[in-house]
């Protein structure tokens, strides 16, 4: 029986930390370019070239322990990551021109799209599950076009954070608000016996609250995509850079 090459098995060891440390640098450098993702581009490139530096520097020092040193100092650099944003944020708006409003604003349009994302959560799973008990009398089109607005709630949301589609993302989440509140309350009176209740006895009140809140998050989502757009938006990027 022939014995194994020891030449070979460090070669293919050697391999598999090549293969984990890599990994492990993508991690790291996906994260940054995630929390950077919608600064101004000057500081998101300065902040990814200072982390590309440092990953560099630390394989070059620690050698072959530099993969588990990097993951620990990642994990435990999330909080500072995350408060240097923060501090780039408010230097923003310190700057900003008045009206600008560039902490506001997206703040508000973030928290909004996970509220639309958790709501159309909400029906899809209430969809689902009176599918599944065959208690779903509703039309099909209500339940695909809620799955649908979930889905494209989930993509305006993850827009928001990629620079120069937040414009492009608030139309995106206008007509998730639109599939997932004009049809999703409907979805929600098909699988619930108090709200099938109300609805036959208030119809017209239904029918006019859903039409209001239609409207209203609809607006909304298009106000932001406009704010991204406008020129003010613009010039508080710009301060920001700067």
């Amino acid at each position: 029986m022939l014995e194994p090459d020891g030449g070979v098995e460090l070669e293919a060891s050697a391999r598999i930390r090549h293969r984990a440390a890599g990994r492990v640098d993508a991690a790291v450098l996906g994260w940054c370019r995630w929390y950077t993702a919608d600064l101004p581009d000057a500081v998101a490139a300065e902040r990814r070239a200072e982390l590309a530096s440092d990953l560099f520097e630390e394989r070059e020092h620690s050698g072959a322990r530099a993969t588990g040193s990097i993951l620990w100092r990642a994990v435990r650099g999330i909080p500072a990551d995350l408060a240097w944003r923060g501090a780039r944020l408010r230097r923003a708006a310190l700057g900003a021109p008045r009206g600008t409003y560039p902490l506001a604003m997206p703040a508000l349009a973030h928290l909004a799209a996970i509220a639309l994302v958790a709501w159309g959560g909400f029906i899809v799973w209430r969809i689902a599950r009176s599918v599944l008990i065959g208690d779903w009398h509703g039309a099909a089109d209500v339940a695909e076009l809620s799955v649908a607005g979930l889905l494209l709630a989930i993509v305006g949301s993850w827009l928001l954070m990629v620079a120069r589609r937040q414009a492009f993302a608030g139309l995106v989440l206008a007509i998730a608000a639109y599939l997932l509140v004009r049809f999703g309350t409907y979805a929600l009176i098909e699988t619930s016996v108090s709200f099938t209740a109300f609805y036959a006895t208030s119809t017209a009140q239904v029918v006019l609250l859903n039409r209001v809140a239609t409207g209203a998050a609809v607006l909304f989502f298009l106000s932001i995509a406009a704010w991204w757009t406008s020129p003010r938006a613009s010039a508080a990027e710009s301060d920001e850079a700067s």
